[in-house]
């Protein structure tokens, strides 16, 4: 028999059907070279997989790196194929209870690693994982164990679009799978664009049935812009940074009170270095979702290592720019609509009239808008602006509303509704359309879930979340014009496209979806951790299952519903609830003596 053969004669046992895939396999990725210890190693056109000196030592060398995270009876999952040294140097060094899963996007590679070199039976021992990523994420969920990932660099790289598929898989299979319930604390800004957007994370982490401790710093914003008034920059600007550090502590001390799970921040929310690095120090995961354009909103590269994940609302250069910046995990998590706020509303006729317009827009100011919007002043339509910071904008005087007041959220439901055409348009500090066009504004998915019909400039990203049918795009102030000709007279295509658009928010880009992807990923990044509580492993019954060798702790637990999530202190609680003079067991007493320890570990100050 051929090394080959050997090699898949020992997948075959478990994976008959990937041995027969690899067999039929053309191979030819890696190019096999002998390193300078004579060992097989290997190179993609020109670049070395493996150590062109010692490719064991170098496995071995890398292997022992990923012990600190692979914890006890977790599935590492490898990413990246290679010649297999690494797998098998991983293999050797498993932690107790724990099992190896090989992420497979090309067989190719694969079979180029089984006819390269002898491997041995430990093949039959690896769960090989291969397909689509679906069929991937599906295996890998059947495995039934915590997820652990683990990325070999040289071989993963070769195959980085499909890794990310099967995370963005994996997540949306993981989100619609959890049921354990998380404590998170949700910190939002102090005012500004992003404070709307904390109060629908908030609404949805408690509808996925999650316990929310909403830390709201909008109860600051009077405090804050009295700073406004003072006159000297240099004195404006410390003390501002002296209130955002009260601030600070202010929510060290209500973490401490009632220490969460997560601490997820909006952006502009006012965290500053030093309380991000005392969370950290103090075992918190922080997470931001960053809502904003990061060209135009650039405090983030100071804060960039300050939190543990951030979620960004653009692609490409954003991601690039954050690692470059040093975040250490950083994901792309588009916008959504709240559809128990953003909803089709019944107006009355008197609302019509106030409200109702051909053509409106709502929005602040920004040039872009204030050099397109005057040409839509025309006889042909009626065309109401609304919004705020349009001073100095005398051409556009006639059309705006309330003086440009700024309008509260219900009031831009009523206009979206009664609106014929409502014009979406990107903010830029350009005079044109926005030439990056690299992210979704809020209003999109908001305009969609109220059933309105909109005209929205083209953005790169579009095609991911809506498509053609659902949302009509311009890529030119030039067309802007005829197609509002065209939608004004079209009634019955645009009844059609608002129905396919609110049908493609409420299945796709609700709030609640976009929690349970960015705790999902959380929890991929995290097993032990948040993971395990997205599984419901801290359930009182499951608990009680694990109690084999701590019998004595079943009554206690059993005080709980099956399905509540119970802790270290609920079960001190349920203990001194017994009174003073109640006689307490041996594991009573250890439990309230963890509980004490506990209470001194978490003293956040």
């Amino acid at each position: 028999m051929s090394v080959l053969d050997d090699n898949l004669h020992w997948i075959a046992e478990k994976h008959s059907a990937l041995a027969h895939a690899l067999r039929e396999a053309e191979g030819g990725v890696l190019t096999i070279v002998r390193a300078r210890n004579g060992m097989p190693s290997a190179t993609v056109a020109g670049r070395w997989v493996h150590s062109a000196y010692n490719p064991q030592e170098e496995a071995h060398a890398w292997a022992e790196s990923q012990q600190s995270t692979w914890k006890e009876g977790e599935t590492g999952v490898v990413l990246g194929v290679g010649l297999l040294y690494h797998v098998e140097a991983l293999r050797r060094l498993a932690p107790s209870g724990s099992s190896l899963a090989v992420i497979v996007p090309d067989q190719n590679v694969l079979r180029d690693a089984c006819n390269g070199r002898m491997l041995g039976n430990w093949l039959g021992e690896v769960d090989w994982i291969w397909g689509t990523p679906h069929d991937m994420a599906e295996q890998l969920i059947a495995l039934g164990r915590p997820l652990r990932f683990l990325s070999y660099g040289p071989a993963a790289g070769l195959h980085g679009k499909a890794h990310g598929e099967l995370e963005v898989a994996l997540r949306r299979l993981l989100a619609n799978r959890s049921g354990g319930q998380l404590h998170v604390a949700v910190v939002g800004p102090i005012y500004g664009g992003s404070l709307p957007t904390a109060g629908y994370v908030v609404s949805a982490l408690e509808t996925l049935g999650h316990r929310v401790s909403w830390l709201d710093q909008s109860v600051h914003k009077t405090s804050y812009e009295s700073f406004g008034n003072i006159r000297d920059t240099r004195h404006r600007l410390t003390v501002q940074s002296k209130f955002a550090e009260v601030l600070g502590l202010t929510t060290l001390v209500r973490l401490a009170e009632d220490p969460p799970d997560l601490v997820l921040a909006l952006a502009q929310a006012p965290l500053t270095v030093p309380v991000l690095e005392h969370l950290r120090k103090k075992k918190f995961p922080t997470a931001m979702w960053f809502v904003e354009n990061f060209r135009h909103l650039t405090y983030w590269q100071q804060l960039a290592t300050g939190y543990d994940y951030w979620f960004v609302i653009q692609q490409a250069d954003c991601l690039d720019a954050f690692r470059r910046a040093g975040a250490k995990q950083v994901a792309y998590l588009p916008m959504a609509a709240d559809p128990a706020v953003h909803r089709p509303m019944s107006l009355t006729a008197e609302e019509r009239e106030e409200y109702g317009a051909d053509i409106s827009f709502v929005g602040a100011g920004y040039a872009n808008r204030r050099a397109l919007l005057p040409r839509l002043i025309t006889s042909e339509w009626s065309f109401k602006l609304w919004g705020n910071e349009w001073d100095g904008a005398t051409d556009l005087l006639p059309v705006l509303q309330r003086n440009g007041a700024r309008i509260d959220t219900e009031t831009c439901m009523k206009v979206f509704s009664a609106t014929t055409v409502n014009l979406n348009l990107h903010s830029s500090s350009g005079a044109g359309l926005d030439p990056h066009a690299d992210f979704v504004n809020p209003r999109t998915f908001e305009l969609a879930a109220c059933g309105a019909f909109q005209l929205v400039d083209h953005r790169t990203l579009m095609p991911e979340l809506f498509s053609e049918k659902e949302v009509v795009a311009f890529r030119s102030a030039d067309e802007l014009q005829p197609l509002i000709r065209t939608w004004l007279a079209d009634s019955a295509g645009r009844t059609a496209f608002v129905a396919a658009a609110r049908r493609r928010v409420l299945d796709h880009h609700t709030y609640v979806h976009r929690l349970r992807d960015l705790l999902a990923h959380i929890g991929v990044s995290q097993p032990d951790r948040i993971g395990s509580l997205l599984r419901g492993e801290r359930d009182a019954a499951r608990l009680t299952d694990r109690c084999e060798k701590a019998p004595e702790l079943v009554p206690l637990l059993r005080r709980f519903p099956s399905g509540r999530r119970v802790e270290l202190k609920d079960l001190a609680e349920t203990i001194r609830s017994r009174g003073p003079t109640a006689t307490l067991a041996r594991e009573d007493l250890l439990i309230l003596m963890l509980d004490a320890y506990r209470s001194e570990t978490r003293d956040m100050l």
